[in-house]
């Protein structure tokens, strides 16, 4: 087995663009492109530890346009996105692989599975976010007013996320602002961000987020406030589309996971009572990688 740990990797695409990825597993395994949150980055696959060496996967973490390692990309959209994944592939000598989106990164998944089916093995979106028509009963007040600012007033996304990205340069800030999030979240999600070991891996995730300022996070929040360009029923039916969700979700609720299901003509979904955002992906990452692995 062939082994690779590579967190900082960059490919440069036709328009110049820089595109970062990082890559762990085995590179002769099945290979899994995996799409961040937001705030994220390609160093999120850190969750994932030694689980790549127990199932043989490749696993390709990517930084979105404007985000780690990733330039800017100008008004880009949610379908922009698979054309990108397509020439990562392509130079990594992937015809076919899988797609997992966590939170912020299950459109991305989702767009790729309507556009780029034939390139797929299977597609994975774990805790996602739906579109913005989608009902958010059950979603937390501040992600429903980011989303409502967006939206509706999107010259005040900047200086919010100026504010974060401030925040995060303040050891004692990030601390508080952890522990202040904390409070508002299901018990499961508390455990998580309770641990040194996976806030460390968090803080550090969201830090290379901001790497490069605060353009491409202001895009993509209002990205997640447009419709998608594409109805999830348009989706391929010979794709196979796994949806894992947890019942207890304050960041996306449950609502949004169980329509995105029923809309998407070919999913199998599963509904975890007992589990938050962070803790569905925590908790089943097993059963997540023996799915997109088959």
């Amino acid at each position: 087995m062939v082994e690779s740990n590579k967190e900082s990797q960059v490919f440069e695409l036709k328009d110049d663009r820089k595109l970062g990825y990082a890559e762990r597993g085995n590179l002769n395994g099945k290979p899994i492109f995996h799409f961040h949150g937001d705030p994220g980055s390609r160093l999120e696959i850190r969750f994932l530890g030694e689980k790549l060496k127990e199932y043989g996967i490749r696993i390709i973490s990517v930084d979105r346009p404007g985000y780690g390692l990733s330039d800017f990309q100008p008004e880009r959209t949610l379908l922009d996105w698979p054309d990108d994944v397509v020439k990562l592939a392509d130079h990594l000598g992937l015809d076919k692989f899988a797609v997992m989106g966590i939170s912020g990164g299950g459109p991305y998944a989702a767009a790729c599975a309507y556009k780029i089916p034939e390139r797929l093995t299977s597609c994975g979106i774990i805790a996602g976010l739906g579109p913005i028509n989608m009902p958010k009963k059950g979603m937390m007040r501040s992600n429903r007013i980011g989303l409502f600012i967006a939206r509706r007033f999107p010259f005040l996304v900047k200086p919010l996320i100026k504010a974060e990205m401030k925040a995060f340069g303040d050891p004692e800030k990030v601390q508080k602002s952890i522990e202040n999030m904390a409070k508002k979240l299901p018990e499961p999600d508390r455990k998580i961000l309770q641990d040194p070991q996976w806030l460390n891996i968090i803080i550090e995730d969201f830090k290379e987020a901001f790497r490069s300022g605060p353009d491409g996070l202001v895009l993509e929040s209002k990205i997640y406030a447009k419709p998608w360009g594409f109805e999830l029923k348009e989706i391929s039916s010979d794709l196979q589309v796994y949806i894992w969700h947890g019942e207890l979700d304050v960041n996306v609720p449950i609502s949004m996971g169980r329509k995105m299901c029923e809309l998407i003509p070919n999913c199998k979904g599963k509904f975890f009572p007992h589990e938050g955002h962070l803790s569905v992906g925590f908790n089943h990452i097993d059963e997540i990688l023996e799915t997109l692995k088959s």
